[in-house]
């Protein structure tokens, strides 16, 4: 059995248009589920509780209770609209941080299909590193130039603010601002920055699971 992860918080940013991609990313189905469900239960199976959804509007969150509805997870789950309309990741990461229990969040974005217990729980052992050496942890745990399958500490909510209100919408300048920690993936690993931006990239991605069996 897999050891499962130390736990803490889960959010998943669902706050985008899709444009790309024509329809709710959230709600494409992948082996007959939603991808925001199966996002949320991959959190849970890692014992990540609560779970926060960041969504733009109540219509999108009436429409995600609705994808949830019948599953477990559904409790676990809390939704919380951006403080900032309209500005992007930033305002999703803010105001679902801004909600959840002080400690590190494994933060996700709705479209990334691929969740690696593995690779998280070496983000939590890089927190555990460095507090073992006295140090506070890190405000995120993050791969080389990937800003979600990340850790973020509650904490950094006061800082994506100040970047919100100066209208500073930049995601990596962020990430050089806060107390990070950066981690190699490997080849395999990197598979889970994987986004399903696209109908093509849906499909391919389909397709790579029909291929694998």
């Amino acid at each position: 059995m897999n050891e499962k992860s130390s736990g803490g918080s889960g959010l998943i940013l669902a706050g985008g248009l899709s444009s790309r991609m024509g329809t709710d990313k959230a709600a494409l189905l992948i082996g007959g589920k939603p991808l925001l469900l199966r996002l949320a239960e991959g959190m849970a199976r890692e014992a990540r509780d609560p779970i926060a959804i960041s969504v733009a509007d109540e219509r999108r969150e009436a429409a995600y209770r609705d994808l949830l509805r019948h599953s477990p997870v559904a409790r676990q789950v809390r939704y919380v609209r951006d403080v900032y309309p309209g500005s992007g990741p930033l305002a999703g990461l803010h105001a679902g941080l801004s909600s959840l229990p002080p400690g590190y969040a494994f933060v996700m974005a709705c479209d990334m299909p691929v969740l690696s217990a593995p690779l998280l729980r070496r983000m939590e052992a890089a927190v555990a590193g460095r507090e073992r050496s006295g140090a506070a942890g890190p405000d995120v745990v993050f791969a080389p130039r990937q800003p979600f399958h990340a850790l973020y500490h509650t904490r950094a909510a006061a800082r994506i603010e100040r970047a919100l209100a100066a209208g500073d919408l930049r995601v990596m300048k962020l990430l050089g601002e806060l107390d990070a920690c950066e981690i190699d993936v490997s080849p395999e690993e990197a598979a889970v920055f994987f986004n399903l931006n696209t109908p093509e990239a849906y499909g391919a991605y389909l397709a790579q699971l029909d291929a694998e069996g």
